[in-house]
């Protein structure tokens, strides 16, 4: 039991990693070079329709990388589906969070289809580890 709470612990921090790595290359790259009010919801859908397409592409990727990357090591750790989809389904849940900013309909699609694609793909690659295999080796 223990193992399973620590690994869903460890997917989520690993998750929030991925995400906030992302995000902070997207920064990098594609600095926001102006101010605006994010409460103001026609100023915020024209800065991300003026968005380039890698820039949202970036903006999309953690809710594919992080899912798949939490839900793997967790998968690994415990080896219980369970903590695997939990990981996709708080991805999930950040992800449709973000879409209370007017977002494309195709970056709508992506918060709902990327987190539960990653948690697939984690589940899918993950193996049951053997007998005496490090269990990150």
């Amino acid at each position: 039991m223990m193992r399973k709470i620590l690994a869903i612990i460890i997917g989520v921090a690993t998750a929030f990693a991925i995400g906030a790595a992302i995000g902070w290359i997207d920064d990098q790259f594609y600095p926001l070079t102006f101010d605006i009010d994010i409460a103001d919801e026609a100023a915020y859908a024209g800065v991300i329709a003026n968005k380039t397409m890698p820039d949202k592409l970036l903006w999309v990727a953690p809710w594919l990388l992080s899912s798949f990357g939490g839900a793997w090591l967790a998968l690994r750790i415990s080896d219980w589906k369970w903590a695997g989809w939990t990981i996709s389904a708080l991805t999930l849940l950040v992800a449709l969070l973000g879409l209370s900013y007017p977002q494309p309909l195709w970056m709508q699609a992506c918060a709902v289809v990327l987190p539960i694609l990653g948690g697939w793909l984690a589940a899918r690659l993950h193996h049951k580890p053997y007998p005496g295999e490090p269990l990150l080796g």
